[in-house]
């Protein structure tokens, strides 16, 4: 009998499966889920009450060019509607251009400690992923320098980075940027960018017009609140975007993600609301968490990267004990952080909850 792994790519064989992070069932409604960086907020009810009314047109298919919501990414963030293309979760998008733009046996760079599907849509091309090392947790644009080669084809990084939450900025990023060869492909996942209030970032859509190998990828899924509806965008030069559409799957975004997504982007107060309750928090839940005698670290996104000293503290216990206490962070282990854990930054009840059970699980040890 004919072994169904000798007929993939041998690259699938080396596929860990993506690991999200822990929910529950939708009868579950105490638990407290601070483990996918989701936000804190449900969306207005005025997009919600809009939203209802699509549902009754299910049965046609949606725009497939998502002409919609495009215009309202272009007038929004003051883009070229020509240099757009939407996708189910910006996941869909990377996961496109992994297709578009490698080849069997060529390389993919990918910083360690940055987000797993990078690898695994990376391997599903046939590409061997090469892992540049890390500097104090944040991505080292040096190392990734360092291991390109004539077979290098893309390189992946998410700015800020998931799941250390540090941080690239502008100056560096255009260092960056002038010495890779224009011949690579570089992806800059900026699902995390909308929280950044530091003038000294740039999420790189201010370079697109500059450097015309990059392509900036954008979600739906963090300040926007849309996660259960999986929307995310792209941008880049048209002639990358026209050869992107080529391998689009059709009607890849379905007609209540486009329209609630078009209709959100409006909601300014929504915006400015979130991003002042994530920079409150990002700032003082390091201290607190310090304060408890655990190790956490300044965050430039909407979650905190935890670190528990083994010789003090059971990671897998303290998780547990949040766990029994209906609080669900993320263990890192699949991102080989095996001493850390991270915490969503969710709403000031729920944080509250959890660095009270934090406390408590600390005592125990």
């Amino acid at each position: 009998m004919v072994k169904i792994e000798t007929l993939t790519k041998p690259s699938i064989k080396l596929i860990e499966k993506y690991v999200p992070g822990g929910s529950y069932s939708n009868n579950d409604k105490k638990i407290i889920k601070l483990s996918s960086n989701e936000s804190p907020f449900k969306i207005p009810n005025k997009v919600y009450s809009e939203g209802k009314s699509l549902i009754a047109n299910s049965n046609f298919y949606p725009d497939g060019d998502s002409k919609i919501l495009k215009d309202s990414l272009s007038k929004v963030f003051y883009l070229n509607s020509n240099k757009i293309i939407c996708g189910n979760g910006s996941d869909d998008i990377l996961s496109i251009i992994s297709q578009t733009f490698s080849v069997e046996n060529c390389e993919v760079i990918c910083s360690e400690f940055g987000f797993t599907y990078y690898p695994i849509i990376a391997r599903a091309s046939g590409c061997k992923v090469v892992f540049a090392p890390t500097k104090d947790l944040g991505i080292s644009c040096d190392n990734i320098l360092k291991k390109i080669n004539k077979r290098t084809k893309i390189i992946f990084f998410a700015n800020p980075n998931n799941p250390t939450g540090t941080i690239i900025f502008k100056d560096e990023l255009i260092n960056f940027l002038n010495k890779v060869p224009k011949n690579i492909i570089v992806v800059l996942d900026g699902a995390y960018s909308e929280f950044i209030t530091d003038k000294r970032y740039s999420d790189g859509i201010d370079l697109v017009d500059k450097y015309p190998n990059i392509i900036i990828t954008r979600t739906f899924s963090k300040i926007f609140a849309l996660a259960g509806l999986r929307l995310g965008w792209g941008y880049s030069n048209t002639r990358i975007i026209e050869l992107l559409e080529k391998i689009r799957g059709p009607f890849n975004v379905n007609s209540i993600a486009q329209s609630i997504g078009s209709l959100i982007l409006k909601e300014k107060d929504f915006f400015i609301k979130s991003v002042k309750h994530n920079d409150e928090w990002a700032k003082s839940l390091p201290s607190k968490i310090n304060d408890l005698g655990l190790e956490s670290y300044e965050t430039f996104a909407n979650f905190v990267l935890i670190k528990v000293n083994p010789l003090k503290y059971s990671k897998i216990n303290i998780i547990n004990y949040l766990k029994n206490k209906g609080i669900l962070v993320r263990d890192l282990e699949n991102y080989k952080l095996y001493d850390y854990f991270r915490v969503s930054i969710g709403s000031t009840k729920s944080l509250n909850k959890f660095l009270k059970e934090l406390k408590n699980a600390l005592k125990l040890k």
